[in-house]
């Protein structure tokens, strides 16, 4: 997918990630968030706590690699924020299993390259009534896209992305 995505957006709830995911658009769709559900008086509150508006353009559907390799290749990256959304995670994997507690559908792995930089929480939580915490600039990132789990990322899901990144990640940590 490719557009204007938020790295507030909840995945599994507001974000156009969920739709694609849920709906299958066909391949150059455009997808725009759907604010029905929310109150008039949360458009005041910033994301993450807010609602977020993204609109985002379908570049591949399937999972195949030659699908996926040509759609990746072509994405406008720098020009426009570039996500991968990946189907799930492997719940017969038992230290999954073991982070989440269950297999949970609404857990959405997504991959983020941004053009422009914005502000994600690094580890807060709206339950206490007070939205805010410590925020850091992002361009890319990972969302596993639902919050509950033991507090950290998920331990495969980590050795993967520090295999692949380096070593020095940041992980943060959001709740509500």
């Amino acid at each position: 997918m490719a557009g204007e995505l938020s790295a507030n957006a909840e995945p599994s709830w507001t974000s156009v990630l969920w739709d694609i995911r849920n709906t299958s658009p066909a391949v150059g769709e455009t997808v725009v968030s759907d604010q029905s559900w929310t109150d008039e008086e949360d458009f005041d509150t910033p994301p993450p706590w807010g609602p977020v508006r993204e609109r985002g353009r379908v570049l591949a559907t399937s999972g195949a690699v030659e699908d996926l390799v040509p759609a990746l290749s072509d994405a406008p990256y720098g020009q426009e924020d570039v996500a991968l959304v990946l189907c799930g995670l492997d719940f017969t994997n038992r230290p999954v299993e073991d982070h989440y507690g269950s297999p949970d559908h609404r857990i959405l792995p997504a991959c983020f390259s941004l053009a422009t930089q914005q502000e994600r929480p690094v580890c807060t939580s709206s339950l206490n009534g007070e939205p805010g915490g410590p925020y850091h600039p992002v361009r890319t990132f990972v969302s596993t896209g639902y919050k509950h789990g033991d507090d950290g990322p998920c331990p495969p899901v980590d050795t993967v992305l520090r295999r692949h990144l380096g070593p020095d990640l940041l992980c943060g940590h959001t709740r509500g």
